[in-house]
C-alpha cells in the first residue's frame, strides 16, 4: 500500500499542515478490521475547504498528478477484485463548525 498511501500523506502535509499555525499533528495508522487492512491518515490541519480557498486565491495551475494517478491505480485494482478498495474522507470540525483537520480512511480487502 505505500503507493496508495503516499499521496494522501503528501496532501495532509502540503495542503493541511503547511498553512497551519501552532501545533501540527499527523498520524498514520495501519490496523486490521475484519477482512480489511485499514489505513487511517489523520491530521489537525486547516481542512480541505480552507485549503481549496487558499489554492483558488493563489490561482494555482497545479494539476494533482499523484491524486489522479492514485485514483486510476485504485480503479484498476478494483476491476480485479470482488471487494473494492474504499476511501472515505472525514472533514473534522469543532462545535462551532471550524475545521480541525482531515481524516482519510483507506480500506484494502485482504481476501
Amino acid at each position: 500500500p505505500p503507493m496508495i498511501v503516499q499521496p494522501y500523506v503528501e496532501n495532509a502535509i502540503k495542503h493541511g499542515l503547511l498553512h497551519k499555525k501552532g501545533h501540527k499533528y499527523l498520524a498514520i495508522q495501519f490496523t486490521r478490521h475484519r477482512e480489511d487492512l485499514r489505513i487511517t491518515i489523520d491530521d489537525n490541519g486547516i481542512g480541505r475547504e480552507k485549503a481549496n480557498e487558499i489554492k483558488q486565491l493563489k490561482k494555482e495551475k497545479h494539476h494533482p498528478f499523484s491524486t489522479n494517478a492514485n485514483s486510476r491505480r485504485i480503479e484498476l485494482l478494483n476491476k480485479e477484485r470482488s471487494k473494492n478498495i474504499g476511501i472515505v474522507y472525514v472533514d473534522k470540525k469543532d462545535d462551532n463548525g471550524n475545521a480541525t483537520g482531515t481524516t482519510v480512511i483507506i480500506s484494502i480487502p485482504l481476501i
